[in-house]
């Protein structure tokens, strides 16, 4: 069986029989993996409280036929002060719903660690704009999979949103990917493709936009917009997902807090 180490992010936590727990990591060699930690619920145990969801390890591994096993721990950053605010601990769930929902299974993508370790590092590094955090997260983790939400032009004629400013109203088509201009959009419900789009307020792409650009520990959303903003990114996510699973629907709307249990 091949030994191997390195970094991950623990993404959930689940018991498993009397004394072990399953666990979800995503990695900065290997992506996303699932590993057993046993004994790890002993009192007596040699893995005590390293690997608590959240927490950032270099831990080592044997591979395993369905799951890998962890045999060494250290923590490299545990993310406490995330954990302990109730406010950051749900953004910072939607974050890891959004990285089981769009990751690209064992493929790895350091850029993914990155972003997620960065984003951890924000929401603890602040009092107030959590949402912000996580919106910014979300999307800017559908765009290193793919996913690019077109928001500069309408996605069906392309034309810039400038260009079409008073002919009506802006709408956001999950489904399509992208921002449709008034015309676009009655076109496209008519043809059964754009049955899910919906109204999106100036103010609300402005803020969009800028979470694309803005470095994560920047990002801003002004008060008042934070659920507006995290339902638009929410659904981009959600189309977008492999599958389209209803589990990872229901989990990126409202992230499972047992995930979250410390280990």
């Amino acid at each position: 069986m091949a030994v191997y180490k390195s970094k991950g992010i623990v993404l959930r936590s689940i018991r498993y029989g009397e004394a072990d727990r399953i666990l979800d990591l995503y990695t900065r060699d290997a992506g996303l993996v699932s590993a057993i930690a046993k004994g790890i619920r002993r009192t007596k145990s040699r893995f005590g409280g390293r690997l608590e969801p959240l927490s950032c390890v270099d831990f080592l591994a044997y591979e395993g036929r369905t799951l890998d096993t962890v045999t060494q721990v250290e923590v490299l950053r545990s993310f406490h002060g995330v954990r302990e605010n109730l406010k950051r601990l749900e953004a910072a769930g939607g974050m890891l719903s959004a990285v089981r929902a769009l990751s690209g299974g064992d493929e790895a993508d350091r850029r993914v660690f990155n972003l997620l370790y960065h984003a951890l590092d924000a929401l603890e590094g602040r009092e107030t704009g959590f949402e912000a955090v996580g919106a910014a997260f979300a999307l800017k983790l559908s765009i290193l999979a793919g996913y690019t939400p077109r928001l500069d032009a309408c996605v069906s004629c392309e034309r810039d949103l400038a260009e079409v400013t008073g002919e009506g109203p802006l709408y956001f088509a999950p489904p399509l990917g992208g921002v449709l201009c008034a015309g676009c959009r009655s076109a496209s419900r008519e043809a059964g493709l754009a049955g899910d789009s919906y109204p999106l307020e100036p103010d609300i792409l402005a803020a969009l936009q800028d979470l694309v650009v803005r470095p994560i520990r920047e990002v801003v959303v002004e008060e008042g917009l934070e659920e507006s903003v995290r339902r638009v990114v929410a659904s981009h996510v959600l189309a977008h997902a492999p599958g389209n699973a209803a589990s990872s629907n229901a989990s990126f709307a409202t992230p499972d807090r047992r995930t979250l249990r410390p280990a």
